[in-house]
């Protein structure tokens, strides 16, 4: 059983690594915060899933703490070879574990393979998830190991049927459960609980004795209490008729004085109303007539406002007259103003392009007179020098010949014959060089004269083409300032009508002018308008307001709303005091209709007034009251001394059912007890023979590591590891956290080598030598060397120092 390869989407902090793995030892050296620890949990991941219970000490619970940082799928791949079968596995897990998914594939023909479930760690290993992480998997400073039942299990070779093995702490666990909770001598076990009850129950009984004889006495002192009560009730129904007979009499008294006080509002109601009436003419207005006179002073109000802000002042006048003469009512609109700053703008344009024109004008007839200039040599005719050389040569070849004819003629003898040859060939040879000059210079000559009239026709050309383009420029140039001129006609025409004179850089602050002496014009005229129709209105409300006030009496002032408002309190008022005098007399009508007006001024009956009943009839109530309050307590006592007769009964059954119940969970608890120790004796049977395959381990790894081949310690039945110190065989736990370690290491490697005779199962080390001194932690290298013979090892570690070489 061996790992090939991993990989890793996303876990912890690892994302997108691949590792392969080799036989043997494979090391992974990295630094603190790689990722190692987090690697070695994906393994067991991989295997076992996630643990759904928080270990101690873990700030969360696995599946949380293992979330990818960067996000992205979480889970990732494995690769295994069980047997002679090689496996993928592959896990990808959610927030709970309904979203983790499991696929396993055959890795020979990548199809998914059921030879084994999601719980395939169970299935491979035969170890549940905390005999796996504390057998196989070495966690860093988790190196200490302890049997469990599916350790035992795997070791009694019962992987098969591991129910009664792997159950056996299980049922410990339950049976001491079950004898705690019956426990003699505990304080929460039944039994000792149950005893002090019973002891209770057999001290209460006796308190009951008593209860009987307090019950005669109590039931006699409540016939007397009765016999006092029945008096006082027959005492109060004397005083009750007396006081029906007095407060008859009290009735009339109130209903009379009643009735006059109901006359005397009447006569107040009426007293107000009538004084509301007459301020008034003859009509009283309505809310619906206040309110339409209301709203029309606030037209009124609205209207003067109006009158004051549209009224134009006397500047106004004059400017509105000033400008009446001017436009009357012909002056132009908006699209003829709009028109013609346009067609300024458009002058103005045509002129800056006019100018910029003429500009260009006056360059490109700078540029031709540079040209000309240039132009202006003609090239002159050029003359070979061959012509006069030849010329020349020709004479001097001539003269040579003439002195050779001369000398022969003179036929002198002291020249030789071959000079006088010499010299004759010598001139004919220069004539002919000379002819030959003369004939070359001539071509020359015609050849030159072909160029100079060439570039002659040349110059005429390009000054023919740059005087073209300014001759069509100043074609040009006269065209826009006759549409200029025309333009311009124009607007001189439109400002002249409105009295505008002004030269052409004034055009657009004219036109300016012209428009805001319009708009000044129409504001006027609207505001002169708005004013006048708002005064004609302020005079037909305040007409109206008058008439209404004339017909209910009511003179209104200058403040109109103020006035309309007076008035409508007024007459709420009236109305509020015709209500109440309306109100006073319908309460004096019912009065008389239900009341027998006669009968009101009989005179009283009774001698005492009520409120002397009300006291004699108090005096009664408080002695009924005490002697009632009695009676409850004796009643009360009596329930009391009841109820305590009645519990006396019950805690006589409650004892008799204790003391059955006792002497159940007695004959059950020494049941438990005797299971328990048979149970052990059984276990401790089965597990002594496997004892000495796993001493034989210890024994090899310790003597590898300490070099110490003396027998100091001992393994027992439950696989307890004890070592001798100082005489005594002490548990590990005492021992500093390096030895701890080591022996956890050896046992741990002894547990695997006894429970996987055959196929090896890998192993996964977290660091296990980190609390190892120098010298043993040299020999954990060794004990290394020993595991790659039988074992594949995923060795990590974060120092060279703890690395493992060969």
């Amino acid at each position: 059983m061996r790992l090939i390869a991993c990989h890793i989407d996303n876990f912890g902090k690892l994302s997108n690594l691949n590792i392969k793995f080799n036989e043997g030892i494979n090391i992974i050296n990295e630094s603190n915060g790689w990722g190692k620890s987090t690697l070695a949990a994906f393994l067991k991941v991989m295997f076992y899933g996630f643990d759904s219970k928080k270990e101690a000490g873990a700030p969360d619970k696995e599946r949380k703490i293992y979330k990818p940082w960067q996000g992205g799928t979480y889970g990732g791949e494995l690769d295994i070879e069980v047997g002679e079968k090689r496996y993928r596995i592959s896990r990808t897990f959610g927030i709970t574990e309904k979203g983790d998914e499991f696929h396993l594939y055959d890795l020979d023909t990548m199809l998914e393979s059921n030879e084994f479930s999601s719980a395939i760690g169970e299935e491979i290993f035969d170890l549940d998830r905390a005999s796996f992480k504390r057998t196989v998997f070495v966690a860093q400073n988790d190196c200490v190991t302890d049997t469990t039942d599916s350790i035992n299990a795997k070791l009694g070779n019962l992987a098969e049927n591991t129910n009664d093995i792997n159950n056996f702490e299980t049922a410990i666990a339950q049976i001491k459960d079950m004898m705690n909770k019956l426990s003699p001598s505990r304080i929460t076990g039944s039994i000792k609980k149950r005893k002090n009850v019973i002891t209770q129950l057999q001290q209460e009984l006796v308190s009951f004795d008593a209860a009987e004889d307090a019950v005669a006495a109590i039931n006699t002192k409540i016939e007397e209490k009765q016999a006092q009560m029945k008096e006082l009730s027959a005492i109060r129904q004397e005083y009750a008729k007396a006081l029906q007979v007095a407060s008859e009499d009290s009735r009339r008294i109130e209903l009379k004085k009643n009735y006059d006080a109901l006359c005397v509002e009447v006569e107040e109601k009426s007293n107000t109303y009538s004084e509301f009436v007459s301020r008034f003419k003859d009509h009283v207005p309505s809310d619906s007539e206040i309110s339409e006179q209301l709203q029309l002073a606030k037209a009124y109000e609205e209207q003067l406002v109006l009158v004051k802000n549209g009224r134009l002042s006397d500047d106004e006048e004059e400017e509105l007259k000033s400008l009446e003469a001017v436009y009357g009512e012909n002056f132009p609109d908006e699209e003829v103003i709009k028109s013609m700053k346009e067609k300024v703008a458009n002058v103005a344009k045509v002129k800056d392009e006019h100018s910029r024109m003429e500009i260009k004008l006056s360059e490109m007839k700078s540029v031709a007179m540079l040209t000309n200039q240039q132009n202006s040599d003609m090239p002159r005719a050029v003359k070979s020098k061959f012509i006069p050389a030849g010329i020349v040569t020709i004479i001097f070849g001539m003269i040579a010949a003439c002195a050779s004819v001369g000398l022969k003629l003179a036929g002198l003898q002291t020249f030789p014959q071959m000079i006088i040859y010499g010299i004759c060939g010598g001139g004919v040879l220069l004539f002919a060089v000379g002819l030959a000059f003369i004939i070359y210079g001539t071509k020359a000559n015609k050849k030159f004269e072909m160029l100079r009239l060439h570039k002659i026709a040349e110059i005429e050309e390009q000054k023919k083409a740059k005087e073209a383009p300014i001759e069509e420029l100043k074609a040009e140039l006269s065209q826009i300032e006759s549409g200029i001129e025309i333009i311009e006609n124009e607007i001189k025409d439109f400002l002249s009508q409105y009295g505008k004179e002004s030269e052409p850089t004034a055009y657009q602050t004219a036109i300016y002018e012209i428009k805001t002496e319009i708009s000044d014009y129409v504001r006027l005229l609207e505001s002169k308008k708005k004013a006048d129709a708002a005064e004609q209105k302020c005079d037909e409300l305040k007409t109206a307001i008058g008439n209404y006030g004339k017909i209910v009496g009511f003179q209104f002032g200058d403040n109109l709303i103020e006035d309309i408002n007076r008035m409508q309190a007024s007459a709420s008022a009236c109305r509020l005091a015709e209500a109440t005098l309306q109100s006073a007399k319908q309460k004096k009508q019912q009065f008389e209709e239900v009341n027998d007006m006669e009968k009101i001024t009989v005179p009283a009956e009774c001698p005492y007034t009520l409120d002397e009943l009300n006291n004699l009839i108090g005096d009664v109530d408080k002695r009924m009251e005490e002697v009632r309050e009695s009676l409850q307590q004796y009643n009360r006592q009596l329930e009391d001394m009841q109820e305590q007769l009645d519990m006396r009964d019950e805690k006589e059954l409650e004892l008799a059912h204790s003391i059955e119940q006792q002497e159940e969970d007695i004959h059950k608890y020494d049941i438990y007890d005797t299971t328990a120790n048979y149970l052990q004796m059984a276990k401790e049977q089965f597990t002594a023979r496997y004892m000495a395959p796993i001493s034989n381990g210890f024994r090899k790894y310790y003597e590898i590591l300490t070099q110490n081949e003396e027998e100091n310690w001992t393994v027992d039945a439950n696989m307890k590891l004890r070592v001798k110190e100082q005489g005594e065989l002490r548990d590990t736990q005492w021992l500093s956290r390096g030895w701890q370690d080591l022996i956890g290491v050896c046992m741990r490697f002894a547990l695997v080598d006894a429970m996987y005779p055959e196929e090896k199962p890998f192993l996964v080390l977290d660091d296990p030598f980190v609390n190892l001194d120098d010298d043993k932690l040299a020999r954990g290298k060794e004990l290394l060397i020993a595991l790659e013979k039988e074992y594949q090892a995923i060795y990590f570690t974060c120092h060279e120092s703890r690395e493992y070489k060969e």
